[in-house]
């Protein structure tokens, strides 16, 4: 099972995660991040054998790239690709591959719904040929967009946020999007390792993925990623 966590974000517990994921994606410059610290957390992913992907995002430092932008195409583009090559100039100084791309907050969310900035999103990416795979949200449109240009993809949800009727993440500015409860963060687990999600509305929907993403920067998210893998480990 793979579990994965977003890192090299400015958090202080970044080796409380690694010991326990099998994937990470770091912060290239656009919500946090330059290319000293990718360095510093390849090296660290590096010695715990953890596979290392890019974490680009809205170029938004100050709202931490977790609000949507109205931002032309041209700059959006420059902005992405501006991102990856900080995380391929950070990635010469080590012998590993670039496992991944997985967007950051609000664009994580944006290109999954807007057409317009998935295909952006893509045409930038398919520019980087040595990325081996996309981390996408499972069930959403951008997929079969990502398969069409023959990407690989890896299908996520996420252990520790609630999910809508369409599945999609409630947004952070809504009351109960985050999982706070251990118990309930055990039983949203629990259910997501047997296919399935409960939605806001109750009813409980399937969903097929390949990669179960928590958060680094949750207040329980260093006792949830325990509780995690001991949950994993029984399965």
């Amino acid at each position: 099972m793979q579990i994965n966590v977003d890192l090299g974000e400015g958090g202080k517990n970044d080796e409380d995660f690694m010991s326990n994921i099998s994937t990470c994606s770091i912060a290239c410059g656009g919500h946090f991040g330059s290319i000293e610290t990718i360095k510093e957390t390849i090296d660290l992913a590096l010695s715990y054998d953890v596979n290392i992907g890019s974490h680009p995002s809205y170029p938004d430092k100050k709202n931490f790239g977790r609000k949507s932008m109205n931002i032309n195409l041209n700059d959006f583009q420059k902005s992405i690709n501006d991102q990856l090559l900080n995380f391929k100039d950070a990635l010469s100084f080590f012998p590993t591959n670039w496992h991944h791309c997985k967007a950051h907050g609000a664009l994580y969310n944006d290109i999954a719904e807007n057409g317009k900035l998935t295909k952006a999103y893509l045409e930038v990416l398919y520019e980087f040929p040595e990325i081996n795979y996309l981390i996408l949200p499972a069930s959403k449109p951008i997929i079969k967009s990502a398969k069409k240009m023959n990407f690989n993809v890896l299908n996520e949800v996420f252990s520790d946020r609630k999910y809508d009727e369409s599945l999609s993440l409630v947004p952070r500015n809504q009351k109960n999007s985050i999982i706070t409860s251990p118990d309930e963060f055990s039983r949203n687990l629990k259910l997501i390792l047997d296919g399935e999600i409960q939605v806001t509305n109750g009813t409980i929907k399937k969903v097929s993925y390949d990669t179960i993403c928590l958060h680094s920067d949750t207040l329980m998210s260093k006792n949830f990623i325990k509780l995690m893998t001991n949950i994993i480990d029984k399965k």
